[in-house]
């Protein structure tokens, strides 16, 4: 009997033991999980990176969240949203226009005046086309929304723009605009350094055209608060 009692005292010692152990590692997941969290962010290939930055700056100053970057084109944003590989894209186009089913949740973060940028040194002899003349531009590839509101006002003052160079890529227009002495038609945000650095400056706005930016989201999905606090911060 001796034995059994000192087995059955066995028994029951490595079972709380075994019971702690798993309180202890449910609890260690649990504060890990309070501590620390991760943010997976998809962008748009070609969205401008100084809007990036703005938005992921909230990140960078807390200790306790970490983020990863991923750029594709707006299928595979969409895609990796869906297979849950991102918690969040970030785009300049409102997937909710068109959409049969509330498959995705557009949220404007900003609204940016699209711009004028010459270099520095360049004059304008007043408004639009006055004082443009046969100057050179680099300009977005056709079929985006800036290019859109640059073709409307050319065409308004039937004006026809000498185009250098055109491209997709927000990154490379920033430095074509930078470098090449054309002007250029973009929001100021994607050349504030070059503008504050008085390499480039802002001629004049074109009326009533903006790029707007959007972060999308699942719509069937509720979020989680720091993906909410962070969209929020973006907003205000």
């Amino acid at each position: 009997m001796g034995a059994d009692r000192r087995g059955a005292q066995g028994t029951g010692i490595r079972g709380r033991y075994f019971s702690r152990g798993a309180q202890l590692e449910q609890a260690v997941k649990s504060g890990f999980a309070q501590a620390q969290q991760h943010v997976s962010i998809g962008v748009l290939t070609n969205l401008s990176r100084n809007f990036i930055e703005s938005f992921i700056l909230p990140l960078m100053q807390q200790d306790k969240v970490t983020f990863s970057l991923q750029s594709r084109d707006m299928q595979g944003l969409l895609e990796g949203l869906n297979q849950h590989h991102f918690d969040l894209i970030l785009t300049n186009h409102n997937v909710e226009v068109g959409q049969q089913e509330p498959l995705w949740r557009s949220e404007l973060l900003s609204r940016q005046p699209i711009e004028i940028v010459a270099p520095a040194t360049a004059t304008s002899g007043g408004a639009f086309p006055h004082g443009f003349g046969d100057v050179p531009w680099v300009l977005p590839a056709k079929g985006s929304e800036i290019r859109s509101a640059f073709n409307v006002l050319c065409a308004r003052h039937q004006y026809e723009p000498v185009i250098k160079a055109q491209t997709d890529d927000m990154a490379m227009l920033r430095l074509l605009a930078r470098d090449s002495g054309a002007y250029s038609v973009l929001p100021a945000v994607v050349v504030r350094d070059e503008i504050a650095q008085g390499k480039l400056k802002v001629l004049q706005s074109i009326p009533g055209a903006f790029e707007h930016f959007y972060a999308v989201t699942l719509a069937r999905k509720a979020l989680p608060k720091h993906i909410r606090r962070l969209i929020d911060a973006a907003r205000s």
